[in-house]
């Protein structure tokens, strides 16, 4: 399991036993602070402006908002805070429309425990996070047929499998495992990617990646 880092986290879900189950829960964990929580847009954007937290835990599927959409506002008004949306809904486009309005993560409601504080840690930490059940998913409706993508701009087969990787959260570490070379190889290839789209960062590569359709909808 990840190293705890000190953090503070927000919870936004319209069902306040699930603001209970998940507060007694992370409360447990050692350098996790409940800092506040909201069971409606209006009033969970007005908190997280207040209380600036690290991490917030959003529940897509509010009753009278779209988290999605609060997702957004929270990452144009308070753009230090990461957001990390959960639902039971599991369908790639769901995820990828999250992901595209700025979420760092996504997991479903059903993920276990260690899961949940290693997406945690991995968002605080400046990575991206997509659970186990949903990257299998994206494994499995990756496509490779170039009708359907933007331009390549001469990236060379194994700079698209890399990327690919890349595009489902994967470091740099478990893309290496995946492809049976060194993490060091990997970060060649993601600078060369970078270097050769034009993009400043990861966060930027991943939506050039969703967006010239190197994930399947």
């Amino acid at each position: 399991m990840y190293k705890d880092i000190y953090m503070r986290i927000f919870i936004v879900d319209d069902q306040r036993l699930i603001i209970e189950a998940w507060t007694n829960l992370l409360s447990e964990i050692e350098d996790f602070e409940i800092v506040g929580f909201a069971l409606e847009s209006t009033d969970a954007l007005l908190s997280i402006k207040s209380y600036r937290p690290d991490i917030v835990l959003l529940d897509i599927n509010l009753k009278e908002a779209s988290g999605i959409e609060l997702c957004e506002k929270i990452i144009n008004e308070v753009p230090k805070t990461k957001v990390i949306g959960l639902s039971l809904n599991n369908k790639i486009a769901i995820v990828k429309k999250i992901i595209s309005k700025g979420a760092k993560g996504y997991l479903t409601k059903n993920v276990e425990t260690e899961e949940l504080v290693k997406a945690i840690n991995k968002v605080h930490n400046g990575e991206m996070y997509i659970c186990e059940e949903i990257q299998s998913k994206l494994m499995q409706e990756i496509i490779f047929s170039t009708e359907s993508r933007g331009p390549s701009k001469e990236l060379t087969s194994k700079e698209i499998e890399v990327l690919e990787q890349i595009a489902i959260g994967l470091t740099s570490k478990e893309i290496a495992k995946e492809l049976f070379v060194s993490a060091r190889t990997i970060e060649t290839h993601r600078h060369n990617i970078l270097k050769k789209l034009g993009l400043p960062n990861t966060a930027r590569l991943i939506s050039w990646a969703v967006q010239n359709g190197y994930l399947n909808n």
